[in-house]
């Protein structure tokens, strides 16, 4: 609905109204009075009349406007004519530079099969924020195969909302998706093994793939950062292993986040276990450290023949290969290593999450929980 307002600087009136999209905003000479709100509520009524009628003439009606010139110009507005796929391609040509391979994969890959089926017939300026709440609601109960985490589909949402938010930029338009509040997520669930159930897998394994294991468990590496290891990275004397790159889909590529790029220490374990590849593999610095067959570790191979096998041989609870980074940082905190030291060696911005998602673990893990006050409460003197 068009309005009638005052610019504080000037104390002129100028009509404010939208048009196929567009914010339009339309200065007038006249003074803040009533008989000149009631002039120009007679010109309001006949614009919004025309608008919804698809006879309005901009031009002829402010001939001297910049915006009508242009609307002029083009003929129309662009967004009048834009499909929302068609700026879904143009922002993600344009973003393409801004992120890692991997993460571009993956928003492409949710534009072009989430996001863009879903509107594909829709114009830029026709989506409203009920048809995102539809899209959202079309995300949790379209998949009858399986349930669709919360987490998954904030995360598709937070996409298109990013689409929208700058089309509302560029176009000038009503942002529909400024309003829209992410689901409640359920914390997340982890379940670490146990000092014991490791020493079991690292015992059981093929030795072709103890010292991977070893690796993998007591430095808490990302599998992207484990597979993309170098030998150029690992320093010997310094007991470091530099972290600056990721193997994603068989290709190198930056890592998950600036704070990912890091030093980690090696304990006697890891050390002992680099020392041990090292001699059996006499290649050139710009290697890989973990390869098979001369190639690149590959990930889905060792998960299904080696991984989940194992686990069924132990008869341990199913958990993806991820679980030992997760054990590492609850065998660290039960072990009383400090917190901050934790958080960098996974690679954390902070220790907010190593408290929110590792911390439940530690009482456990480390099996004396609550002793400390036990061992106080029993100074009282009163007789049990």
């Amino acid at each position: 609905m068009a309005s009638i307002n005052v610019r504080k600087e000037t104390g002129k009136l100028y009509i404010d109204f939208r048009y196929n999209g567009y914010r339009c905003r339309e200065q007038t000479p006249l003074k803040d009075t009533a008989s000149n709100r009631r002039a120009l509520k007679t010109v309001v009524n006949k614009i919004e009349a025309e608008i919804l009628l698809g006879t309005f003439d901009y031009l002829a009606t402010f001939p001297q406007s910049r915006k009508a010139r242009e609307f002029a110009l083009n003929g129309t507005t662009k967004t009048s004519s834009l499909k929302f796929s068609e700026f879904a391609k143009e922002w993600l040509e344009e973003q393409r530079h801004c992120w890692r391979k991997s993460y571009l994969k993956t928003v492409f890959y949710l534009v072009h099969t989430k996001i863009n089926p879903f509107f594909d017939k829709e114009m830029v300026c026709g989506i409203k924020h009920q048809d995102i709440l539809r899209f959202r609601d079309y995300l949790l109960n379209n998949d009858k195969k399986k349930s669709v985490s919360e987490g998954y589909v904030n995360r598709v949402v937070s996409l298109l909302k990013c689409i929208l938010k700058e089309a509302s930029i560029r176009f000038d338009i009503a942002d529909p998706g400024v309003r829209i509040i992410p689901l409640k997520t359920r914390r997340l669930d982890i379940e670490p093994f146990s000092f014991s159930e490791v020493s079991s897998l690292i015992e059981t394994v093929n030795t072709k793939y103890r010292d991977y294991l070893i690796v993998r468990f007591f430095t808490g590496l990302r599998t992207a950062e484990l597979h993309g290891l170098r030998w150029r990275n690992v320093d010997f004397i310094g007991r470091k292993i530099r972290i600056n790159e990721s193997l994603i889909d068989g290709e190198l590529d930056q890592t998950k986040s600036k704070s990912s790029d890091r030093f980690v220490d090696m304990n006697d374990l890891v050390h002992a276990a680099f020392v041990r590849l090292k001699d059996a593999n006499k290649a050139s610095a710009n290697s890989f450290v973990f390869i098979n067959n001369d190639k690149p570790f590959c990930n889905r191979y060792f998960v299904n023949s080696i991984w989940y096998p194992l686990l069924d041989k132990l008869n341990l609870k199913k958990r993806r290969p991820y679980s030992t980074r997760h054990t590492a940082a609850s065998l660290w905190l039960a072990a009383g290593e400090n917190p901050t030291w934790i958080a960098n060696q996974l690679g954390h911005r902070n220790t907010q999450m190593l408290f929110e998602v590792y911390a439940r673990f530690v009482p456990s893990l480390s099996r004396n929980d609550g002793e400390k006050a036990n061992q106080l409460f029993n100074k009282v003197g009163v007789e049990i």
